[in-house]
C-alpha cells in the first residue's frame, strides 16, 4: 500500500490518497480535490474501486464529494464508488442526495452510500479494513464561538491485520485517540491550535506531538489557516 498527504489546511480542506493495487481510499475529500489527484501518478481506470471516508460534514472535509462525482460521471467510468461517513451526517446526506437526483439518470457508476457507526470497522479487501473511533468536533464561527457537537469519526486502516495508517481527523481530546493512534504505522494527526490554546474542539500542537509518540510514524495536519 502507500498513502499520500494530498492538503491539508484547517478551514480550506484536508485530503489524504491510500492506494493498494486494486482500491483506492481518501481520507476526507475537501475542495480543490480534483486539482491534488490529478498531481499525483493515479490512473483513473474502468476497474478502479474508490473508498472515500468522510471523518464529518464540515465543508473543508466534505465539501470537494460533488465536484469529484461530477467528474468521474464526466469521464464516464463504470467504476464502484463507496462514500463512508458518520451516521447522521446531514451535510454529507445532502450533498449525496442533491448530486444523485440530479444525474439519477446518467450515472456511468455505482455509488454506494454507508453511514457508519461507532467502532464499526468495514472491510474493503481481504486483506484491506477500516474501523471507525468516535471523536469529539464542535461547529464553530469566528467570533461565535462553539455550535452544536457534530457527527465526527477518526480511521484506522489495517492492512494484513497491521494498523497500516491512522487519521483522527478533527477533534478535540477523548478518550478513543490513544486506541486510534496507539501502533499505527503511520498517523496524520490534526494541530488545528498553536500549543498555547486549548479547546475542546481541536487539538493544540503539543497534544498532537504527545499523541503522535503513540505511533511508530506521525505528521501534524490541519494547522490553522491564517488569513494574514
Amino acid at each position: 500500500m502507500k498513502h499520500q498527504l494530498l492538503f491539508s489546511s484547517a478551514g480550506i480542506a484536508t485530503q489524504i490518497l491510500i492506494s493498494s493495487e486494486k482500491d483506492t481510499i481518501l481520507l476526507d475529500i475537501g475542495d480543490g480535490i480534483i486539482r491534488d489527484l490529478l498531481k499525483t501518478e493515479i490512473n483513473f481506470s474502468k476497474s478502479q474501486s474508490w473508498h472515500i471516508f468522510i471523518s464529518h460534514g464540515h465543508y473543508d472535509h466534505c465539501g470537494g464529494l460533488f465536484s469529484f462525482l461530477g467528474f468521474l460521471r464526466m469521464l464516464g467510468l463504470p467504476s464502484n464508488i463507496n462514500i463512508y461517513y458518520p451516521s447522521e451526517s446531514i451535510e454529507v446526506e445532502s450533498l449525496l442526495d442533491v448530486f444523485t437526483s440530479i444525474y439519477k439518470d446518467s450515472l456511468p457508476f455505482k455509488l454506494k452510500n454507508r453511514p457508519l457507526k461507532n467502532n464499526e470497522t468495514v472491510r474493503i479487501s481481504r486483506s484491506i479494513y477500516v474501523k471507525s473511533y468516535p471523536m469529539v468536533h464542535y461547529g464553530s464561527i469566528v467570533n461565535q464561538g462553539l455550535l452544536a457537537r457534530v457527527p465526527t469519526y477518526g480511521y484506522a486502516i489495517f492492512h494484513n491485520k497491521i494498523k497500516y495508517l491512522a487519521f483522527t481527523g478533527d477533534t478535540g481530546i477523548n478518550n478513543n485517540l490513544v486506541d486510534l493512534v496507539k501502533d499505527a504505522e503511520y498517523a496524520f494527526i490534526e494541530a488545528t491550535n498553536p500549543e498555547d490554546i486549548s479547546s475542546k474542539n481541536h487539538l493544540n500542537e503539543e497534544e498532537a506531538l504527545n499523541l503522535g509518540k503513540l505511533a511508530k510514524r506521525f505528521l501534524l495536519i490541519h494547522t490553522k489557516y491564517d488569513s494574514r
